[in-house]
């Protein structure tokens, strides 16, 4: 169960997102838009994914999404799973960061935002581990020279 305070954050943040979106009907001559299911961004590539999760906090698809940029940048681009946290999770907390020097994001918004990331990382370390394991039995098998 969530802390008290965590759960006024999040109602917090879901109040502020609606009166963004208030705000900009009122901008528009007062007609609301239709809203999407909230899931069209699912969508989009896996780098886009990942930064729209860091954006808004949201920790339901991070698992998946990491899991498949891993496989990419792995299994297909023979890279390491480092390569995920330095390439399109940082790639995205970059924008976080952009956004709240900016003054778009503010702290709550950005410790959410960092939850995800460690949540990422957390299903990244596993296959770190392996390959450090890995590479240490490589070094121990091949004597040298």
């Amino acid at each position: 169960p969530a802390l008290p305070f965590l759960r006024a954050t999040e109602a917090l943040l879901e109040r502020t997102q609606l009166e963004k979106e208030l705000m900009e009907a009122r901008k528009k001559g007062g007609v609301v838009e239709k809203r999407d299911d909230g899931q069209a961004w699912r969508k989009l590539p896996i780098q886009e994914r990942l930064t729209h999760s860091l954006i808004h906090g949201i920790s339901e698809f991070v698992d998946t999404d990491t899991e498949e940029a891993r496989a990419e940048i792995v299994d297909k681009l023979g890279l390491k799973p480092l390569n995920v946290i330095e390439g399109p999770l940082m790639e995205g907390m970059n924008v976080v960061g952009d956004l709240f020097g900016s003054g778009k994001m503010f702290l709550p918004q950005v410790i959410k935002s960092a939850r995800v990331m460690k949540k990422a990382v957390a299903y990244l370390l596993p296959f770190m581990e392996e390959e450090k394991k890995q590479a240490l039995i490589a070094k121990v098998v091949t004597p040298p020279h």
